[in-house]
């Protein structure tokens, strides 16, 4: 999945997809009405379809976020939409992030907690007033709950930083794969990186330093501290020869303290950015291929293609069964 800035071609897919979500392209909110499809906007693309748009307008009070919507649910269209909005902020010069929703949407209250938003303030009777300027919107709203208040919810953390690594930041990402490890430990998941910790592997540490030289490593950080990275650059000799020139990625690995905020989408979107910018058209990775393969399937909501199982004969003598996965980059 690629989020990109909406441009003039997208419009007329922009204003069916507010009609569809908003039964019309004007929004009021705090009984002021704008229409959405004149905004500055994102759009997710996915294999050259559009899945998702975020409207918006940055004024004093920060970015304000003015319709989110994804044309299928549960795929982190959301998610990304919403992260690249914060980049957007943080290069247009403003550290907050808004929105307003109506008391009874309790589904975005959720998403938008999730992913880091707080509660700014609550205006009580906003949406009765926004009758008179829009009388179309409707007295009950989700869970046949009455609408008659507007909910702000802001972000004023720093966005994700994604940086170059550095040799001081392997303790770091050691300690991802650690807290990445118990993670699986605890859902019973012991296939993909086994029990134990990453930290005091000699070989494990040996190969993370080794993508620090060339910059095959990427670090994303939140308020200082890191919480993901990325290791890019060649596959490794057991994985299936691409057909072309490829940028492959080693390692992809985010904070479980931070999930929800779309951490694995942003560096592959780094990843991306790379390829591109190194003019390689494909980007491939791979993954656990055992069990329920739900890594592959996340990986494949990101927009990525299964293509070629593999097996690697592990020093116990098992097979740690993978998958090969790519996307074709534009």
């Amino acid at each position: 999945m690629i989020v990109r800035a909406a441009t003039d071609a997208d419009r007329p897919w922009i204003r069916e997809t507010l009609v569809a979500s908003w039964a019309g392209t004007r929004v009021v909110v705090d009984g002021r009405a704008r229409d959405a499809a004149g905004l500055d906007g994102l759009v997710a693309e996915d294999g050259g379809r559009l899945v998702g748009l975020l409207t918006y307008e940055i004024g004093p009070a920060g970015l304000e976020v003015v319709t989110l919507d994804a044309t299928e649910r549960g795929r982190g269209t959301g998610t990304a939409l919403l992260l690249a909005a914060r980049r957007v902020a943080a290069e247009r010069g403003t550290g907050r992030v808004w929105l307003v929703t109506t008391n009874d949407n309790l589904d975005a209250l959720r998403f938008y907690q999730r992913r880091g938003m707080r509660i700014a303030s609550v205006r009580p009777g906003a949406v009765d007033r926004g009758r008179l300027v829009r009388p179309s919107i409707p007295l009950d709203g989700e869970y046949g709950i009455a609408v008659h208040d507007e909910i702000e919810l802001e972000l004023t953390e720093a966005p994700v930083r994604i940086r170059t690594g550095a040799l001081g930041d392997l303790d770091a990402v050691l300690e991802l794969l650690d807290g990445a490890t118990r993670w699986l430990v605890s859902l019973g998941r012991t296939g993909q990186w086994g029990t134990e910790p990453h930290s005091t592997n000699p070989r494990r540490r040996e190969s993370t330093a080794r993508w620090v030289p060339p910059g095959h490593l990427h670090v994303a950080e939140l308020g200082g501290r890191p919480v993901g990275a990325l290791a890019v650059g060649t596959a490794a000799d057991w994985i299936p020869p691409a057909s072309g020139p490829e940028l492959y990625v080693n390692l992809l690995v985010t904070s479980r303290e931070h999930k929800g905020l779309g951490l694995g989408g942003a560096l592959l979107d780094h990843a991306r950015a790379l390829a591109i910018r190194r003019g390689l058209p494909l980007l491939r990775v791979d993954c656990y291929g055992g069990g329920d393969r739900a890594l592959v399937g996340w990986y494949e909501r990101q927009g990525f293609t299964a293509t070629e199982p593999f097996t690697v004969r592990l020093a116990d003598g098992t097979e740690w069964p993978g998958q090969v996965l790519e996307q074709r980059l534009p």
